[in-house]
């Protein structure tokens, strides 16, 4: 199967001879979603993503969006994003949706995360003003054994810190993610959204939008056990909280995407003498309030003498 753009809807044999000649070819797909700075269950979710990776079928990992902030989360939630994108670039993700948390960061500190990122941050329906460079790009083409896979993401319009962010225009999911197909030079195999929004919502981009193979969808905290569909989209998300790793297997031939089944794999919480990289988080946010706060103090002593 290859997935040309509208403007491309004819290709010629030369191109077709290079497709994966009728043979179907096995992916797996690793996804995660929303794991808001949830420390505890990382050493159990790496396990999961190497046990997989471990069983040699070309493996995709990526992320549904809002890993780096959570303000349930008081102290991590200011100091843990280093470490959660440390620890993303540790155990290899392919790419990850831009969540409406991320944005909470501000532009600065967002694109100092971004540039800090081994895998490419991705939204397509917020667009830059120009002479602003926005710290995400709207898609990229990955190559995974023989596989080629255009990914691209998209956010929701809930809950966006638009004050933030006034040079950033919002454009409906399926417009961009169209957009996006439109403008591809060269067939893919397989087309993959991105996005933090709810399942609901993938839904109805995937009835506009048919040529997508696989949504993995975010925001919602959704647990789908078994794949939702629209058409041949299959749409998946994985909960929240880095309880579950969502592993789909994908056979991907000439004629189609078939789905040979879809699991959530739960992980485990640390123990309590586990979790290095939050306690390193924490005594450093715990020192840094603690500076603030005597420095506040003896200005207020100065003031008063």
């Amino acid at each position: 199967m290859r997935h040309r753009g509208r403007c491309l809807l004819v290709m010629s044999a030369a191109l077709l001879a290079l497709s994966l000649g009728g043979l179907a070819v096995s992916l797996t797909v690793l996804y995660t979603n929303d794991l808001h700075l949830r420390f505890g269950r990382l050493d159990s979710l790496r396990e999961l993503i190497e046990v997989e990776r471990a069983k040699g079928n070309p493996t995709l990992l990526l992320d549904g969006g809002d890993a780096l902030q959570d303000f349930r989360q008081p102290l991590s939630a200011v100091w843990g994003a280093d470490e959660m994108v440390a620890w993303m670039n540790a155990v290899g993700y392919d790419a990850m949706a831009l969540g409406n948390h991320e944005l909470y960061w501000g532009s600065d500190r967002l694109t100092e995360l971004a540039d800090a990122m081994a895998f490419p941050l991705l939204c397509a329906n917020l667009e830059a003003a120009p002479g602003h460079a926005a710290p995400f790009v709207s898609s990229v083409i990955r190559s995974i054994g023989e596989i080629r896979i255009l990914l691209v993401g998209v956010v929701t319009s809930y809950h966006l810190p638009y004050p933030d962010f006034p040079w950033l225009r919002y454009v409906k999911p399926a417009a961009a993610i169209a957009r996006e197909i439109a403008a591809l030079s060269e067939p893919v195999d397989l087309i993959v959204a991105v996005g933090h929004i709810p399942v609901g919502e993938a839904a109805c981009v995937a009835e506009r939008i048919p040529e997508i193979n696989l949504f993995v969808t975010g925001h919602s905290h959704e647990e789908t056990q078994e794949p939702a569909q629209v058409g041949e989209t299959l749409i998946v998300q994985s909960g929240a909280f880095a309880r579950y790793l969502g592993r789909i297997e994908l056979d991907v031939a000439e004629e189609g995407v078939k789905l040979v089944f879809n699991e959530l794999l739960p992980t485990e919480k640390a123990t309590a003498d586990a979790g290095m990289a939050l306690r390193a988080s924490t005594h450093r946010g715990l020192l840094q309030l603690t500076a603030v706060a005597l420095a506040f103090l003896a200005t207020a002593l100065l003031v008063l003498l």
